[in-house]
């Protein structure tokens, strides 16, 4: 006899919850008393006509939501935190500081009889590792227990709930599918293991946000791994985030870069009912689709040529292709591709996930995005993959480059620059002209401070390239500013193509466009020296631009040996 067990009861018996059918109340029980709860009523009090079993312990308290725009902070901007989320952080904190006081207290003892058999000059006191939980200056929003969730220990004894009230959120997943130019489409799940949500907000115009939940023990794939829960880390990450979003709003980008900010979720995940009651990086909703989905994933086909080109010769916005390769290159964008970029209908365009920035989470790259030439990621949409990355052929014969024209050409913001200019130079928007003298005239701790980042280093790269930006100009600093790819990641400036053209069954450039095929010397997954047993194809060392001849590379040595540090 066949058996087929539900999303819900896999999850069960996977974390070895192997009492599925626990006798209920007969009344509704309040989310934090159910381990899994298949339908949660929103409200603090069960549905009309319910009786309801409210939580062991009463009172509730508010939380600010944390990000935004601080203007807005008021009664309309607090979310009032649940007899059940504030439990769970209380215990969570409780257990931390105990287990804290408790690792303080053994090492002031030392282990059993270690006393007696340790010389006096090895007795000198240890001094105790940093714990955030224990810092009284740490707001709420960065402390390592406000990502974790609830343990699985607390929760075996919980009952499987057919209902329950309490929720603040209805959670749906967001990889729903999507209506565009008359298209359909169905929404990436996206490279990362964390849980992101759609839900309701009074933090939005349009009452829509985006919730990403970390360290939820549910994989997204099936067959797949629960994401990895490290809350430190996180805790890390929502404060570089929160610094990110202040520097959108200071430099002028909060049309390009959408609102994030930190706040409490409690809902459950759908399809399986898991209680989701810990924080999350909430950000405004995003109308549109990715370019990647735009241009290679349309269901059930992909748009017309015509339409394509249409959206890329007329419709796109030229102010925000020239302001995204200003942030991506001001904040040291690491994976700017096509999935990172939102398409609105209008031709407008919202840059997301930008967490991996300043050489935060990736000490090796200086910076890669579709919208920055001397990128490895423009060069892959101008040659191809395969070309690029200099992969083996079965023929054993060199990588052939492609000669179409990939429609992300036209993300080169020289061909949006004013009167015909070549070079963006020093001249930005006001706003941003602004933004990044303020941040060249501080000190790498006074730019950490200023805008909240985790860590002085992060602040020093972004004081950096701020400097390198409004002295020496945007080319310049793209060339030799720091932070910096190794060699074989540092391609030449091509000719820019700003048109398309429809040749039958691909595109080409709309106008005379003569690129070189040639690629730096090197492993370009390393950026070492070539290490294969095949010839490299690359031709020229990384990093060297013959248009400048040894001026230069001359300034940038020297201004290398200048950079400031934390």
């Amino acid at each position: 006899m066949d058996i087929q067990l539900s999303m819900s009861h896999l999850f069960i018996l996977m974390l070895g919850w192997s009492s599925i059918a626990v006798p209920v109340d007969a009344a509704m029980r309040h989310i934090s008393q159910c381990r899994i709860c298949h339908l949660c009523h929103l409200g603090e009090t069960p549905p009309d006509g319910s009786s309801g079993i409210s939580p062991d312990e009463a009172g509730s308290g508010t939380v600010s939501v944390i990000g935004a725009d601080s203007a807005t902070a008021s009664s309309t901007t607090d979310v009032a935190v649940t007899s059940a989320l504030g439990r769970h952080l209380m215990k969570s904190r409780a257990r931390t500081l105990s287990q804290a006081s408790s690792d303080a207290e053994d090492r002031s003892r030392g282990r059993a009889g270690a006393t007696f058999r340790v010389t006096a000059h090895r007795r000198k006191r240890r001094v105790p590792a940093y714990d955030p939980e224990l810092d009284p200056t740490v707001p709420i929003q960065f402390k390592p227990s406000s990502y974790r969730p609830r343990r699985q220990t607390e929760m075996a004894s919980l009952p499987v709930c057919d209902e329950c009230y309490g929720c603040r959120q209805n959670l749906t997943l967001i990889s729903e599918s999507t209506v565009f130019l008359n298209n359909t489409y169905t929404s990436e799940m996206g490279a990362t293991s964390s849980w992101i949500f759609r839900t309701q907000t009074n933090m939005t115009p349009s009452g829509d946000a985006v919730v990403k939940v970390y360290c939820l023990p549910v994989p997204k794939r099936v067959g797949g791994q629960p994401p990895t829960c490290n809350p430190l880390r996180i805790a890390e990450i929502m404060k570089l985030l929160m610094a990110l979003d202040k520097l959108s709003q200071d430099c002028g980008f909060m049309d390009l870069i959408p609102r994030m900010w930190l706040a409490p979720v409690l809902g459950v995940l759908p399809g399986v009912g898991y209680p989701v009651d810990w924080w999350g990086l909430w950000m405004e909703y995003v109308e549109g689709i990715s370019l990647e989905n735009f241009l290679y994933r349309g269901i059930p086909r992909r748009l017309p040529l015509e339409t394509i080109a249409d959206m890329f010769n007329n419709r796109l916005n030229k102010t925000r292709i020239v302001k995204g390769a200003i942030f991506d290159l001001l904040t040291s964008q690491c994976d700017r591709h096509a999935q990172n970029l939102f398409l609105q209908e209008d031709g407008n365009l919202k840059l997301i996930d930008n967490e991996s920035c300043l050489q935060h989470m990736w000490r090796n790259c200086g910076f890669d995005s579709v919208m920055v030439p001397t990128t490895q990621k423009q060069e892959i949409i101008r040659l191809a993959n395969q070309y690029v990355n200099k992969l083996p052929t079965l023929t054993g014969q060199p990588q052939v480059p492609r000669f179409d024209a990939d429609p992300q050409l036209l993300l080169d913001y020289r061909c949006y620059l004013p009167e015909g200019r070549e070079q963006m130079g020093t001249e930005y928007p006001p706003p941003i002209d602004k933004c990044l003298r303020n941040i060249a005239s501080m000190a790498p701790k006074e730019v950490a401070k200023f805008y909240g980042f985790p860590d002085v280093r992060v602040a020093a790269n972004l004081h950096t390239r701020a400097t390198d930006m409004i002295t020496r100009g945007y080319e310049w600093a793209a060339k030799y500013g720091h932070p910096q790819n190794a060699e074989a990641k540092r391609y030449r400036f091509q000719p820019k193509c700003c048109s398309l053209h429809i040749n039958r069954t691909h595109f080409a450039c709309g106008h005379a466009w003569k690129p070189s095929f040639e690629l730096p010397l090197g492993n370009p997954f390393t950026g070492r020296e070539w290490d294969k047993d095949r010839p490299d194809p690359g031709t020229y060392v990384g990093g060297t631009f013959p248009e400048d001849g040894d001026v230069g590379g001359n300034v940038a040595e020297a201004s290398a040996s200048t950079q400031s540090g934390p």
